[in-house]
């Protein structure tokens, strides 16, 4: 159970986005060192179930609920099977993401929605769902995984800053509003995570930090050892900040630390730069552009 200050041993929680990346790095993470028990979600039944029995062989205990947080009744499913079959909820990890990669003709409004629904209102909904049992038990924490593009706006990404400016603005702001109440919010704002994300989201390879660390090459080196980060680092990096108490934000990656603290003491630096950026690193899809 999550402690005023850190965790405990066998706490319960909920880990959206789970079958890869992050998530499951996390998840794992946390029942080799807590013997969590933890109700995971993901779209991919298959990869799910891997990373359940994952859990499982490392001490922990883990019930999968299948579908894409963008639905209510995914997120309705996921904290009622965390109350109805541990007793209760600890910790709330919001880590499910969607990018529309493009430039801003190249979407719509529908594309807009979809991104939000996943990005933002889904953790806003199990938000809502976990926040009367933290404040009845007195204690718990919200992960929320946003992004270095949370922070900064580039081009060709402009939808999925705007989703991750958002829930950056929530847990800031929720994060004071409930300190009082004793529930941490732990706001996380990863640069590149070489993670399945980027593939799950066609993303092009000259901007895949997975596949450009694969490169047996200077860039891939400089990519692995210096740009980006695994996410099993990044998960120790969380429980870290989770195992610490207090709500926090932590800046992930080296380039990601330099752009956040540049935009904060020069902003016209980071827009000069954004708006130089060569067309095949703001947009290389060959989708044509809406009317």
């Amino acid at each position: 159970m999550a402690s005023k200050r850190g965790l405990n041993g066998q706490f319960k929680g909920i880990i959206t986005g789970a079958s890869s990346g992050i998530g499951k790095a996390l998840a794992l993470d946390l029942a080799k060192k807590y013997q969590a028990r933890l109700v995971l979600n993901a779209r991919s039944e298959e990869q799910l179930e891997a990373t359940c029995k994952a859990v499982e062989e490392f001490g922990g205990k883990a019930i999968k609920v299948v579908g894409d947080v963008s639905e209510q009744w995914v997120t309705d499913a996921a904290v009622n099977t965390c109350l109805e079959s541990f007793g209760g909820v600890d910790v709330l990890v919001n880590n499910a993401g969607l990018a529309k990669p493009g430039t801003i003709m190249k979407l719509n409004v529908e594309d807009w929605e979809h991104v939000f629904a996943v990005n933002f209102f889904a953790p806003l909904r199990l938000t809502y769902g976990v926040l009367p049992h933290f404040i009845q038990s007195g204690r718990g924490k919200i992960v929320n995984i946003s992004s270095v593009a949370g922070k900064i706006s580039f081009p060709g990404s402009v939808c999925y800053a705007a989703s991750k400016f958002a829930l950056t603005g929530m847990s800031e702001g929720m994060a004071a509003e409930l300190a009082p109440k004793n529930i941490d919010i732990i706001t996380v704002c990863p640069g590149w995570v070489r993670t399945e994300f980027f593939d799950k989201n066609n993303v092009s390879k000259l901007k895949n930090p997975t596949s450009i660390g694969n490169k047996k090459d200077l860039q891939g080196f400089l990519m692995r050892s210096f740009l980006s980060i695994t996410s099993e680092e990044c998960s120790a990096e969380i429980i870290k900040a989770m195992e610490k108490g207090g709500s926090q934000e932590i800046i992930l990656t080296h380039p990601g630390k330099i752009f956040e603290r540049l935009a904060g003491v020069c902003p016209p630096a980071v827009f000069a730069i954004a708006k130089r950026l060569p067309s095949e690193l703001v947009d290389s899809s060959e989708t044509p552009e809406k009317n």
